[in-house]
């Protein structure tokens, strides 16, 4: 398999919401020092509510790239977190997704 992209929905629990961009925001940071197989890795949050949704665009160069995401101590760290301080309010959901219209940008 060659380049693919994810969506990751994360749902934090009410009040969370600051802690989960911070995690999220530090992954990013080592994502995009540490990662060159990471091709995007865009974090979006949704504007409305006391438990905004985060939605993750993640586009991968092959499967050993997202291996290798999986298996950061970063990402493993940010996941503890989540568990440890009880921030989720499910699991994080994992699209894997490939482009059938549209397009990403006219900039």
């Amino acid at each position: 398999m060659s380049e693919f992209d994810i969506i990751a929905i994360i749902s934090p629990k009410a009040g969370k919401a600051d802690r989960v961009q911070e995690l999220l925001e530090t992954a990013a940071a080592a994502v995009k020092a540490n990662e060159p197989g990471t091709l995007r890795y865009h974090l979006q949050r949704e504007t409305k509510g006391e438990a905004p949704v985060f939605v993750m665009l993640e586009t991968y160069k092959d499967q050993d790239s997202l291996k290798q995401h999986a298996g950061s101590k970063d990402f493993k760290a940010m996941g503890n977190a989540f568990k440890d301080e009880g921030l989720l309010k499910e699991p994080m959901k994992v699209l894997f997704t490939k482009s059938v219209a549209g397009y990403a940008s006219k900039l």
